[in-house]
């Protein structure tokens, strides 16, 4: 019962993973780097200290 529920957590677990994975903001997208805009698949947001919002880019 204990590998069950085991096996039943570890497939939410995947899932939940795979749909965060996919509401990231892809390049050339506009962003923040505080990230309040959503964040970057990249996980990089090229923005300049005078710009209200950046780009997504790869590094």
């Amino acid at each position: 019962m204990k590998f069950f529920l085991f096996v039943v957590v570890a497939i939410m677990a995947l899932i939940a993973g795979m749909t965060q994975a996919q509401d990231c903001l892809p390049n050339g997208a506009t962003c923040t780097y505080t990230g309040t805009m959503g964040n970057c698949c990249s996980s990089f947001c090229l923005q300049q200290p005078e710009q209200s919002t950046g780009v997504c880019q790869d590094r």
